[in-house]
């Protein structure tokens, strides 16, 4: 027994002080701060305390001084395993929806990012546009809609960056649709879908995002009315912000789901 207790406390340690690296390093190289990286930290920092047998021994002492202290130590291990639950289950939802193919020469709804300051596409945004274009050379049958309006920092609409890129890469104007009005995912979706219909193209759609938003994507779609098949068409996210963005889709599902 104690030796099982050993090892699950040396891989809660090592796994702990990966992630708490891997939460850390967005902020260092690329200034991203959010709900994702911030709640990554704190969850990496528990699990050390709970897995370093003499963190845990002092904290546990501590805490059975104080009544009050007894039951927030309680109250905060509850709901520390309640929530590593439920993050372990929205993830392999995430990662069923991003591995879900879509139907051939479907149309491709392609979610917009943010635009830089010199209209070119961020780092996201151009994956983004990268695997539109994969999917569109790979069904040549196939069209996109380009969704995503001017936010107040941007010189242009995400739809235009996107188009202007892809325009530029050799994709055919032709096979391409601007919806340049929306302001979040579900405006992606609702105003892309009359777009289809009004245009006549393939209702299947290919919902081209990030791997991490793919399932989120494909509940916003479900719940805007559309029934016709989804599939995933995922961008290559660089790895230094994948559990970031994973953690903080975590927080942006239970908002979804109240709407």
């Amino acid at each position: 027994m104690k030796t099982i207790r050993f090892i699950i406390r040396a891989v809660g340690t090592a796994a702990a002080v990966v992630f708490l690296i891997w939460f850390i390093a967005p902020v260092f190289v690329y200034g991203v701060l959010n709900i994702g990286n911030i709640a990554g930290v704190a969850l990496c920092v528990w699990t050390l305390l709970l897995c370093v047998a003499p963190l845990q021994r002092r904290l546990s002492r501590f805490c059975r001084r104080f009544f009050i202290t007894r039951w927030l130590y309680r109250f905060i291990n509850i709901g520390y395993g309640v929530f590593m639950l439920y993050g372990a289950v929205v993830t392999a939802a995430m990662l069923f929806a991003a591995a879900g193919a879509p139907a051939e020469n479907a149309t491709a709804v392609v979610l917009g990012a943010q635009v830089s300051p010199d209209g070119q596409p961020t780092r996201i945004l151009n994956q983004r546009i990268l695997a539109a274009e994969r999917y569109l050379n790979d069904n040549p049958e196939a069209k996109a809609v380009l969704t995503g309006g001017k936010g107040t920092d941007e010189v242009i609409s995400e739809a235009d960056c996107m188009y202007n890129k892809m325009v530029a890469d050799g994709i055919s104007p032709e096979r391409l649709y601007k919806e340049n009005q929306a302001t979040d995912t579900v405006e992606n979706f609702r105003f892309s879908q009359r777009m289809i219909e009004a245009n006549n193209l393939n209702p299947n759609l290919a919902v081209t995002t990030d791997g991490f938003h793919q399932f989120r994507a494909r509940l916003i779609a479900q719940k805007q009315g559309i029934t016709a098949q989804l599939g995933a068409v995922s961008a290559e996210t660089e790895w230094i912000f994948v559990p970031t963005y994973a953690v903080r889709e975590w927080f942006a599902l239970p908002l979804l789901l109240v709407k």
